[in-house]
């Protein structure tokens, strides 16, 4: 991992460098987020991609001796400065770990059935091509996102990402989730999935796309995602083919998250 990481830096740090230590994110964050594509690309078959986000996800969200955990300390636009006494390493915690993880989720938000991770591979090539021998700022990065995000991403109804950024860029919430489901039989006899998702523990304008999979045969198939907005409850009712043998919500971990509770 460390190497990869570190190889990462000749296009995140030296082709792209970053305008100021609010934007250090930019070639830390996207480093390490590039060592866990390596080994998602390197190591099929085996779970050490997965082991490398849940260390990500501990650094960010596990709380240290004093009871206090990295993400407390500040936003990822704080950077290393977002250090203290009680949280000596939250810097490098948040512009490392937590900087991969938001670029992991705006990957997750960009997937398409069809086309795949096209649209986040066309962001980041223009990213890069757009910068190269320049330095950039968080705000050059959210100018590419916003020519490639999807219309089901513009949740604002304004062509902005601003929603995104604000939250897990310039903010430091992170939300919870409670998912509860059953099934019915309809009169053609196929099953209909009633889903409850709870967003918790965030403020009333905090907004998602949560990914929801569903589980037929043993592998977790990522139906799509719901956009919640607040601490409140989506509930929506689907007819499906057959009945599965679960239904889980943020199933890859992809949104950053303290709990997932599914029933």
């Amino acid at each position: 991992m460390v190497t990869a990481h570190e190889v990462a830096h000749q296009w995140w740090g030296h082709t792209v460098g970053w305008a100021s230590w609010h934007d250090q994110w930019l070639s830390e964050g996207f480093a390490d987020f590039s060592a866990g594509l390596f080994l998602e690309a390197t190591q099929p078959g085996t779970d050490d991609a997965a082991k490398f986000w849940a260390s990500e996800r501990r650094q960010v969200l596990d709380k240290n001796a004093f009871g206090f955990r990295a993400n407390d300390a500040s936003p990822v636009w704080w950077g290393e400065l977002a250090g203290n006494a009680k949280i000596p390493n939250a810097g490098e915690a948040l512009t490392y770990a937590k900087g991969a993880l938001v670029l992991r989720m705006l990957r997750s938000l960009m997937q398409d059935r069809q086309a795949g991770d096209k649209y986040f591979v066309d962001m980041m090539h223009d990213f890069a091509a757009t910068y190269r021998g320049k330095c950039a700022s968080t705000e050059d990065f959210q100018r590419i996102v916003e020519k490639y995000m999807r219309p089901d991403l513009d949740l604002d109804h304004n062509g902005r990402m601003d929603w995104f950024f604000q939250e897990w860029v310039y903010g430091n919430e992170v939300p919870s989730y409670r998912v509860e489901y059953s099934l019915a039989d309809a009169d053609d006899g196929k099953p209909v999935l009633t889903l409850r998702i709870s967003q918790q523990d965030v403020s009333p304008s905090f907004k998602m796309r949560v990914p929801v999979y569903i589980d037929y045969d043993g592998q977790a198939l990522k139906m799509g995602t719901v956009p919640i907005v607040g601490p409140t409850t989506f509930e929506t009712k689907i007819k499906i083919m057959k009945r599965p043998r679960r239904v889980l919500v943020n199933a890859g971990d992809e949104v950053l998250a303290t709990a997932v509770q599914q029933k």
